[in-house]
Parts: structure tokens; sequence; C-alpha cells
């Protein structure tokens, strides 16, 4: 991990914790560029070369410094939105450096990603199969797709995030995928270029992964039975991170497994990607917040921050746990308390039943948030979402402004 504590004072990147809350206030995002360089690097190392990418995947965290520095490393990227992939398109990325999923893609959308030239649609219906080569035909340009196929994986994790199983709305399932997979070999305007999958989020072993690479060995054998031919695998993603002293692999293990699944199963000359987010951003981040009340006089202890689900909704959505940790150096005395924020509604937590020692005043370090919190934030009662800050070379520069509250209601019309 890439924060310490020294001599009574937590540090990320070297940097005190105080330092960065003084100068940006609370609440805050903190990311470690070290760390996401770290993450990904380690990654790229065992797994790409001329034929393998690494595709970063935007709804993890969309921040542009993010985006532009996981580009400069050679990522390419996993988007789900037009909105993303304007992102991407900002910090520079390659378009054929983009492959676009989601299962509701509209036509502009459709349009304006085969107009720039990504490298593929990720195609999730038929009907969606459909749509792209109406608009296709009607811009007379031949659409790069790959066919999305839902293995019906487990990969045992939050039912949320296990995008895998038949039973989601994301994929074609196995038993409708030729019809899909036939419809695109013959169409004049579209390119079918390969094959996607992805098996859900947050898996904590390797296990998934390695059956995910056998089905799609037994579903490319079936495609060259019926004379179609792809040479494009989009993996997918989902390894899982530490939040709470859960074994997970690391990304050597992962992409070692991978590599070797591919090996045994005749999959290795293919042009493949990997699709990973949270592994790259989700341990470099954290919230950094500020203990407003300590309510002692309800049957439990209740630590009230700054900080709310607006922030961090992890908690509330999936009964996520994040680390807590308490700046405190003066109290001795250890309380058993939930972690609520100031939002009115009971499922604003970001931690229960809690051992902190802890006061009115203190500043409290939530951890794991890179991933899937300031991504997924909001201004629910009418709350300004907060400032964003990365250290780099062991300095803090400031990557998103704090919300003014006029910025709540900038886009509101009154009548």
């Amino acid at each position: 991990m890439n924060m310490k504590h020294k001599n009574g004072t937590y540090l990320i990147d070297d940097v005190p914790i105080q330092d960065i809350a003084k100068k940006y206030g609370t609440p805050c995002f903190v990311y470690s560029e070290s760390s996401i360089i770290s993450n990904f690097q380690e990654i790229s190392n065992i797994f790409c070369n001329e034929k393998r990418s690494v595709y970063y995947s935007v709804k993890a965290n969309s921040s542009l410094t993010i985006l532009k520095l996981l580009s400069n490393l050679g990522a390419g990227f996993d988007i789900v939105s037009i909105g993303e992939l304007n992102r991407v398109i900002k910090v520079g990325a390659d378009p054929k450096k983009i492959v676009y999923s989601g299962v509701g893609k509209s036509e502009s959308d459709i349009e304006s990603s085969i107009q720039l030239g990504i490298k593929c649609l990720n195609v999730e219906s038929f009907a969606e199969l459909e749509r792209i080569n109406k608009v296709a035909s009607k811009l007379k340009i031949k659409a790069p797709v790959a066919i999305r196929v839902n293995p019906n994986i487990d990969p045992g994790s939050h039912e949320y995030i296990s995008t895998g199983l038949e039973s989601t709305k994301f994929g074609i399932n196995l038993k409708n995928m030729m019809e899909a997979f036939i419809y695109a070999n013959k169409e004049e305007y579209i390119n079918l270029i390969g094959v996607d999958y992805h098996i859900g989020s947050q898996i904590e072993t390797l296990e998934p992964f390695i059956e995910a690479v056998v089905s799609v060995s037994k579903i490319i054998k079936e495609l060259e039975n019926n004379k179609i031919h792809i040479d494009f695998i989009d993996m997918g993603g989902g390894l899982g991170i530490d939040y709470s002293n859960n074994k997970v692999p690391s990304m050597r293990q992962f992409g070692e497994a991978i590599n070797k699944a591919l090996i045994d199963n005749s999959l290795e000359n293919y042009n493949l990607i990997l699709e990973l987010g949270r592994s790259i951003v989700g341990n470099a981040g954290y919230l950094i917040t500020k203990v407003e009340y300590i309510k002692n006089d309800s049957e439990k202890n209740y630590v009230i921050v700054d900080a709310g689900m607006d922030n961090l909704i992890r908690p509330a959505l999936y009964n996520a746990w994040h680390n807590i940790i308490s700046t405190n150096k003066n109290s001795t005395e250890e309380i058993l308390c939930d972690v609520v924020g100031p939002v009115c509604e009971c499922a604003d937590f970001l931690g229960k039943d809690r051992k902190l020692v802890v006061e009115q005043g203190d500043l409290l370090i939530i951890t794991s948030c890179g991933a899937y919190a300031s991504s997924m934030s909001s201004n629910y009662n009418s709350r300004p979402r907060p400032s964003e800050v990365i250290i780099r070379k062991n300095k803090p520069i400031l990557i998103t402004k704090k919300e003014k509250l006029e910025d709540l209601y900038s886009r509101e019309i009154i009548i």
C-alpha cells in the first residue's frame, strides 16, 4: 500500500494527510499516481505483446488526468457511453484502441463511433446488431463488431456485479449466439472481428477466469465449424482488489494464469485484450473526511462525518466494506461505532460496527476509493461534489475542483 504511518502522521506517497485536507478541504479524493503506474505496468509486463493489450475500463474512474496517465502508459480504453468516448478522445486516445460496450447504445452513439473509427462495438443483443447494421448501411461504412457472449459462469461476487450469468441483461446467451454470429458474418456493412465476454467484477479467485477461457475456446471451435472465422477476443476483466484483507490474486498471478489458459486452449495466437479497471485504480485512491460530530446518546455510537453516500455509494449499494482509519494520535479510548454521513437517508453509512479511536474534528481515511467512488458520485441533497487530488512525485496536484454551490443549479431554468 502507498499509505504509511510515520511519527504519528499518515502519509500518501510521503504527503501528510493533514496537509492535503488543509489545502483542499474535506471531503477530498486522493490518488497515488505511482500506485496506478505500478499496477498497470505489472499486468502489462506479464501480458502485453504485439498481439495483446490491456484496456482500461473507464467506468471505474473517469478522471481526465487518470485517463491521460494510462493513455501515456499505452492503455486502450473500454467505454460504455458516448460521454466516456468523448472523455478518452479529449485526452488524445487513439480511436483504434477503444472498444464500446454496454446494452443501450443509441443510433447516434453508434453513428459517432463508426465515424470516429473505433476498434469495435461490443454487441450485447440481436436487436443492437440489427441497429448497427442499419446505421452502418446508411453511412456506407463497415462497422467492426465483436459479439458479446454470455458464458453463464458464476464469478462468486455480488449479484449486482456478476455479469456473466444467463439471468443478467448483458451479452447473448450461448443458445442464441450462433444466430447473431451468422447474421453479422453475412451482412455487407458489418465487419465481424471477434468475440467478447465479461463474467463480472471483484472476482477473488482465478478459476472463473480460466473457466471462461475454456468456454470461449469451445465457442470459437463452434464458429469454425460454421465457417465463421474471427481473430480477436475481448476477454473482459473483473480481477478483484483487497478491500478488507481478502486474499486476491496479484496482477502477476492473474496474468500468468491467463497466459497459461490461453496456451492450454490454443488461443495464444489470437489478438487479445484484457479490460481492467478496479484492479488498476481501486487501491490507489482514498477518501479523506472530517468528523463533524460523535453521537453517543442512541443505542449505537455514531461518528458523523462530512462525506456521505453521495461521495461513496458502494456501502449503501452493495453493502461493500472499506477500511476506515482514524488519524487521531491523542486519545486512547476506542469506541464501537457506525461511521455515517450527513445525507438524509438511513442508508447513508460508510462503515458499520467499526472500532475507532476518534474525536470530533479528527480526519478519517477511507481506503480503496480509487474505483467506483468518484465515478458514481452524485449531488443528492444538493451537495457539491468534492475536489480530487493526485500525488505526483510526492507533490499533491488538484485535478478536479470542488463544485461551487452555484454549480448545483447551473443547468436549471426558472420559469
